[in-house]
């Protein structure tokens, strides 16, 4: 099962594409929807420009998350997917603490 928290490796290629498009990405949804629903909300990870962070972006430090390099997350890519697209296991994890700064980035992404 998907947790809220957990990155994994995400097909993002369209359906008819030929080439496939993997993206390590950071799951949203709760819990409850991760477990019975057939789709995931998810947000790409990104590898640049982490010298800027926005309001909308929550940093995701390497020691904090599992992940090889550091990374950030811009919530204005909020994905929902259906769970075939996750090609792996868990890569890393973004416990309560560092989560609180993505629910913050969503909360002003959605004006929430």
């Amino acid at each position: 099962m998907f947790k809220r928290g957990g990155i994994y490796q995400v097909n993002l290629g369209h359906e008819g594409d030929t080439a496939s498009d993997i993206c390590p990405c950071l799951v949203v949804s709760n819990n409850i929807s991760n477990e019975f629903s057939p789709v995931v909300t998810i947000i790409p990870l990104l590898f640049t420009h982490l010298d800027r962070i926005y309001d909308f972006e929550a940093l995701l430090p390497s020691s904090k998350t599992g992940l090889v390099q550091e990374a950030k997350i811009s919530s204005h890519i909020l994905i929902t997917i259906d769970k075939a697209k996750v090609v792996s296991a868990r890569l890393g994890f973004v416990g309560s603490t560092l989560m609180s700064q993505v629910d913050r980035a969503l909360r002003f992404q959605l004006d929430l």
